[in-house]
């Protein structure tokens, strides 16, 4: 069930709403949580699935964690336990980023879309594994959760409702952010949400409806439109066109997202972290990843990084602990070259970087530092959204004016316009202005008018009264048949 679906936002968000706020003990809200996740998974596609594999993982993930805490001097069972449960989450998600990258086809794809249907999701086109909604940050949950109860950071959970409501929790289920079990704990524990969290949660929840349906979506038309043309058929001025678009698809697509996951959470009186922090104005690509997918980046910065440096701290250590962290993030996105690609352009000037110090960076002008960062963030992005590296070349080329093997394709013969919309124009311009600062700047105007009350209620009056008449807009967009769009679902 997509979060920007009618079904979502007009039913079952209203009746998950009622039942929960209706609920008065912490208790009773985590077992209405439970279930509505079931319910959430349930409505999704071929969901019995689905819930068989989330099911699985959880339960793997709960036996390690109560064999890991039998074993209180983390000795042989502890550690062996430890090993054998990460090995199984690891081993799953390899499975399905394998199938599911392509690998599937022939007597694969026959076999588990075949007689094992009932336990995959399936394409019936093209009988290949489909990956189960999730199955990327469950695992991220499961192998940290397993981890830090063997490290003793947490102790292991034996309320299966509280455990199972953390693993399925439908707000991040989808697209995180990733939490770990030791920062959402506690909150599990003090539902208690006031009218401000309410109110706060349902106003980013419009704001993550607006980003998705009037601002991703439409730059999503252009881009599909683009990157779904052969290479020999894209002209110079549609390569740039297409780049824009989906750079600004993928950040307000997930950002979006984000923002619903985030603002569903503040409504039950919890806080997830925070995913994004302006990452195309970054002035480095370091300062890029301290911006974009903050969760994905503490998680490996956690978990596989600081492990790495205990091992090998020095000089190439580090260096080379950064490159197997940027690998494995383009691993984690699907076992495509092109991911692993764009891993290693971020990865190999991260080293870069770091190996070159950061005072050198900070003494050249601040646009062009801002350039260089760009440069390097848009040409990830061509190997990011390519179906292979062929294409990602021939895309580079045709930005630069190359017409090798050049072969218009039927609306190229003229120009670009036939695509370009003006719901386009006007939400590529508002994405590159709200890409900015601009949005830190209201805030620090309505946060400067709390000694002013009467002003304060204006600002927040109106603030409100245009997010409404924005969130309406994005919903008769969405009823219009706009292209519907989650790419991070797809991971």
């Amino acid at each position: 069930m997509d979060f920007t679906s009618l079904v979502f936002l007009f039913i079952f968000l209203p009746v998950f709403l009622t039942v929960y706020l209706t609920a008065r003990q912490s208790t009773a809200r985590l077992a209405v949580i439970f279930i509505f996740s079931i319910v959430f998974i349930l409505a999704g596609t071929q969901p019995a699935a689905t819930l068989f594999w989330l099911a699985m993982i959880s339960t793997a993930t709960y036996a390690a964690g109560h064999f890991i805490e039998k074993d209180v001097e983390r000795n042989t069972i502890g550690k062996r336990t430890a090993w054998l449960g990460l090995i199984a989450i690891v081993s799953t998600l390899f499975f399905f980023k394998t199938i599911s990258s392509g690998y599937g086809d022939g007597k694969l794809g026959l076999l588990f879309c075949g007689s094992l249907s009932r336990f995959f999701l399936c394409s019936t086109e093209t009988q290949k594994i489909i990956i189960p909604l999730g199955v990327s940050y469950i695992t991220f949950q499961s192998i940290s959760y397993v981890i830090d109860v063997y490290r003793k950071q947490v102790t292991h959970e034996k309320n299966f409702i509280k455990f199972f409501s953390y693993m399925l929790y439908f707000p991040k289920l989808v697209s995180g952010p990733i939490t770990s079990y030791k920062n959402i704990n506690n909150q599990l524990e003090q539902l208690k949400p006031s009218s401000d969290d309410t109110a706060a949660g349902i106003r980013r929840i419009f704001s993550g409806v607006i980003k998705r349906i009037l601002i991703a979506n439409q730059a999503g038309i252009v881009a599909n439109a683009v990157f779904g043309l052969p290479v020999s058929g894209i002209t110079p001025a549609f390569a740039w066109l297409g780049l824009l678009a989906y750079t600004v698809q993928i950040y307000f697509d997930f950002s979006g997202y984000t923002d619903i996951a985030i603002g569903l959470a503040r409504t039950m009186g919890i806080t997830l972290p925070e995913n994004f922090n302006y990452p195309y104005l970054a002035q480095s690509i370091s300062d890029f990843w301290r911006r974009w997918h903050m969760t994905l980046s503490a998680w490996f910065r956690e978990y596989v990084f600081f492990p790495l440096e205990r091992r090998r701290a020095k000089f190439p250590g580090r260096q080379l602990n950064i490159l197997i962290v940027f690998i494995l993030t383009g691993l984690w996105h699907g076992f495509n070259p092109t991911f692993i690609v764009w891993g290693l352009i971020h990865g190999v000037f991260i080293v870069f970087e770091s190996s070159t110090g950061a005072a050198w960076l900070n003494q050249i002008y601040r646009p062009l530092r801002h350039i260089y960062t760009l440069t390097i963030v848009l040409t990830g992005w061509i190997f990011f959204r390519s179906p292979d590296i062929g294409f990602a070349f021939g895309f580079i080329g045709r930005l630069f004016g190359s017409t090798s093997g050049y072969s218009p394709a039927p609306f190229s013969l003229t120009t670009p316009l036939p695509i370009i919309e003006p719901s386009f124009l006007l939400a590529a311009t508002i994405g590159i202005i709200f890409s900015t600062q601009l949005p830190t700047v209201f805030k620090t105007l309505k946060e400067k008018l709390t000694v002013r009350p009467a002003a304060f209620i204006s600002f927040q009056t109106a603030e409100d009264v245009l997010l409404l008449l924005f969130f309406v807009l994005a919903i008769a967009s969405q009823m219009a048949g706009s292209l519907k769009t989650n790419i991070y679902a797809a991971f």
